[in-house]
């Protein structure tokens, strides 16, 4: 099963969506657990088992996740484990004490289900681009899918009872990868970040929470969802979206008006070295890519797709370039296969 996704990206990564040059995906997340059981940190590991089984059950009845691939963590290598870590379809707490957790995916990667991660139920919503209302009306209607079957731990005034108090309300998170190398580039990053901060906004790295970014992707998301409601958040988070995304527009024009030609370098440099390297780093493609990326957004390269780009990033990390060449590998051979790889990949365009 796993091998199928190797061989392909996932459609969030098919930039089909809006302004996909700044917004790689969109992503919508809901906390549940059910009405009876402790919370997972409290669960051994047979009522663990339990509530995977009742989960699993209900999850299987519904046509979005019908042929889906299911992965019980505990019987997954570790190469595995931070395969669908990489790939956004599980969270890096999942990975940890793995017995009675699992991820249920949806066979176009699109829905993904945590079970007995931080809550008995982590459900995700994916979409590529710029496209918040789809993966919002998305996994809300799996979630009363599944409530009809299972009974969620809800509580008056406070809504859905979760772990952490800062999920507790509608348990809603809405979230987007965003390509933000004018920001970067133009020295206005502390000053994004300062206002994001005030308007209840988390900006993480490439992997949520505790993770470094990497070729300038922010992960930006929302964190109110006690005493508002889901369309409240939507349109709040939404609102935040399309103001960063003027501010990169904004920060592009200004690097070209005032350091044009530097720019194009770095530009044409880091397309060339992806095109000739012999080794490659992730963290350097990471930085290549973004500068490719942006040459595209500001219409300097014509020639390159940002499908092409987004796959570049996705396969270039190293449990997926294991995985890629079927083996695994030390970092020098790691950087040796990525080198390869990425050269490959660009030809072919």
């Amino acid at each position: 099963m796993m091998r199928d996704m190797v061989e392909r990206a996932p459609r969030w990564l098919s930039a089909e969506g809006k302004f996909p040059e700044m917004v790689i995906s969109s992503r919508a997340r809901v906390a549940r657990n059910l009405e009876g059981f402790l919370f997972p940190a409290k669960l051994d590991k047979t009522l663990r088992k339990g509530v995977l089984k009742e989960i699993k059950k209900a999850a299987l009845s519904l046509p979005e996740f019908r042929d889906a691939l299911i992965f019980e963590i505990s019987e997954l290598s570790d190469l595995d484990r931070v395969f669908l870590a990489e790939r956004h379809l599980i969270s890096l707490d999942l990975l940890a004490d793995g017995e009675g957790k699992a991820v249920i995916i949806s066979r176009d990667e699109t829905l993904s289900l945590m079970v007995n991660e931080e809550d008995h139920i982590r459900l995700q919503a994916f979409a590529p681009g710029l496209n918040l209302e789809e993966v919002f009306e998305k996994v809300l209607q799996v979630e009363q899918k599944l409530g009809e079957t299972l009974s969620y731990a809800y509580r008056e005034p406070y809504g859905f009872l979760t772990s952490c108090p800062t999920n507790t309300g509608t348990g809603l998170r809405l979230s987007v990868l965003l390509h933000l190398a004018g920001i970067v580039y133009s020295k206005q990053l502390e000053g994004l970040l300062r206002n994001l901060a005030k308007v209840k906004v988390s900006v993480r790295g490439l992997y949520g929470e505790g993770t470094n970014v990497e070729g300038n992707v922010f992960q930006i998301s929302s964190l109110l969802s006690l005493g508002v409601s889901e369309k409240e958040t939507l349109e709040s988070f939404r609102d935040v979206v399309e103001i960063t995304l003027d501010f990169e527009r904004k920060s592009r024009e200004i690097l070209l008006e005032n350091m044009k030609e530097a720019l194009e370098d770095k530009i044409q440099r880091s397309l060339a070295i992806l095109s000739s390297a012999r080794l490659l780093s992730f963290k350097e493609t990471a930085e290549y890519v973004s500068a490719v990326r942006l040459g595209i957004g500001i219409g300097k390269i014509f020639d390159i797709k940002v499908k092409t780009l987004n796959e570049l990033l996705l396969f270039s990390q190293p449990a997926h370039l294991q995985k890629l060449f079927g083996k695994e590998m030390g970092p020098q051979e790691r950087d040796e296969k990525r080198a390869s790889y990425v050269k490959t990949k660009l030809k072919a365009e």
